[in-house]
């Protein structure tokens, strides 16, 4: 997995991260849009490279937010949150 979170970074985005990826927890949801979905978090350090949109037919957009940013912004969905605050709670 760990080897896959690198390549689709790179593959999708555009940046590279550094060796250590750690694991943090997966959940699965159903979107307001009926579509299922298995959402797998990793943590990561970025390494290299600017990131934009390099597969816009899997990423409409990226930006970089910090925690703050993202636990306060309208449109950021719950399962969003939640992964953040997860991760949040696992570099502790």
């Amino acid at each position: 997995m760990e080897r896959t979170v690198k390549r689709e970074l790179y593959e999708e985005v555009g940046i590279e991260i550094k060796d250590t990826v750690t694991f943090a927890y997966s959940s699965s949801f159903v979107t307001d849009d009926g579509r299922n979905v298995i959402n797998m978090v990793f943590l990561c350090e970025y390494d290299s490279g600017t990131a934009h949109s390099k597969s816009p037919d899997e990423v409409e957009a990226v930006y970089w937010m910090t925690y703050e940013e993202i636990m306060n912004h309208p449109q950021a969905p719950p399962w969003t949150k939640e992964s953040i605050r997860r991760v949040a709670l696992a570099r502790i």
